[in-house]
């Protein structure tokens, strides 16, 4: 059950990047054959902008194989802020919102059955949106497909394939076109994960604001047809200069109303399944670990770092010094941790964090 090695995003795009994750056999082996438009670190947002992408349904159906090979990243993210009112050097008081700890703990690796096989190791499947599901089919504004409570257009026979919709995407005679593509995780009841983490929090006598997220990186995927509008579109000098001159008052109303949209693929990354057990009864099984097996693994790592006001990311060596004794640290490393784990008894017996 170890941790991966944690991988940060690439920062020059004109560098091919070769994800370690991706397989080199079977559907979507040998990775894409094109390189993205633009990455956008502030929505963790890949584009895609390649006249093959928008005119050829085969190469556009298998790109979004070869995405759906490439795994989203889920995290889980524990913060916790309090207020404090200063007095500023003009006599007035002004409040700052002040971290008290902001950690973060990757839960990729639970996407893997066995990750040293990226073909077989994985429970992932590319779908379809179902007729029901209201989303950007072609259109504007979400909608239900034609004859389920959506408008408009020939009644579904069926709901379409991830094929049919690839066609439909090329032959659409629409002048700006966007097609995005998701990759979920499923399979873990992340209501009951957070609740078990707040208690986590609470039980270290913590009198802040806690936050308890799940963000998933590397998710989402737009794909928009050649052309020079597109283009500029997702070119960031162009978007600072509209910003700057305002713009983008005139041209987002328009960028808006002439985009035809597609939400209807996306990815599904499973950390748990129902099988048959042999009797005739459905069993749950995880591709890794439960969210309860996760939990008592990462509890105390957790509440230790909580305590010690920690900052960035824990991995699997968190685990194994939460697990060790302070006077097994030695020397001044032992000292440090010592210190540090007394005023944790401080900070449980009196409250800490709270508001001022």
């Amino acid at each position: 059950d170890d941790l991966p090695p944690l991988y940060d995003e690439h920062e020059n795009d004109a560098v091919p990047f070769i994800d370690p994750l991706a397989p080199t056999t079977g559907p979507g082996a040998g990775g894409l054959t094109i390189e993205p438009f633009k990455r956008d670190a502030r929505s963790d947002t890949v584009y895609y902008l390649d006249p093959r992408l928008d005119s050829d349904p085969k190469f556009l159906n298998d790109t979004l194989v070869q995405l759906a090979q490439l795994p989203p990243r889920p995290f889980a993210q524990i913060r916790g802020t309090h207020t404090e009112t200063r007095r500023r050097s003009d006599d007035k008081t002004e409040q700052v919102t002040v971290v008290d700890f902001d950690i973060e703990i990757e839960l990729t690796h639970l996407l893997y059955v066995n990750i040293r096989d990226p073909v077989n190791g994985a429970w992932r499947q590319l779908h379809s949106v179902g007729n029901l599901e209201k989303v950007r089919r072609g259109t504007v504004f979400p909608t239900r497909a034609p004859g389920f409570g959506g408008s408009g257009g020939i009644i579904e026979n069926g709901e379409p394939s991830v094929e049919e919709w690839c066609h439909r995407f090329c032959a659409s005679r629409a002048g700006l076109k966007n097609m995005v593509f998701e990759r979920r995780v499923t399979g873990w009841d992340w209501d009951y994960l957070k609740k078990q983490l707040e208690r986590l929090v609470h039980d270290t006598n913590y009198r802040g604001h806690t936050s308890i997220t799940f963000p998933v990186r590397n998710s989402r995927v737009e794909i928009y047809n050649a052309c020079r509008v597109n283009r500029m579109r997702l070119t960031k000098w162009i978007e600072v200069m509209f910003m700057l001159t305002l713009l983008f008052v005139f041209a987002w109303p328009y960028l808006f109303f002439r985009t035809k949209r597609w939400e209807t693929v996306y990815a599904e990354w499973a950390m748990s399944r129902d099988e048959p057990d042999g009797t005739g009864c459905v069993e749950r099984r995880y591709a890794s670990m439960s969210e309860a097996q996760w939990y008592q693994m990462w509890a105390r790592a957790i509440q230790k770092a909580v305590l010690e006001r920690r900052q960035g990311h824990l991995d699997q060596g968190d685990v194994e010094r939460a697990d060790q004794p302070a006077d097994q640290a030695g020397g001044f490393a032992g000292m440090v941790q010592a210190g540090v784990e007394a005023m944790g008894v401080v900070n449980r017996s009196f409250g800490w964090g709270g508001d001022s």
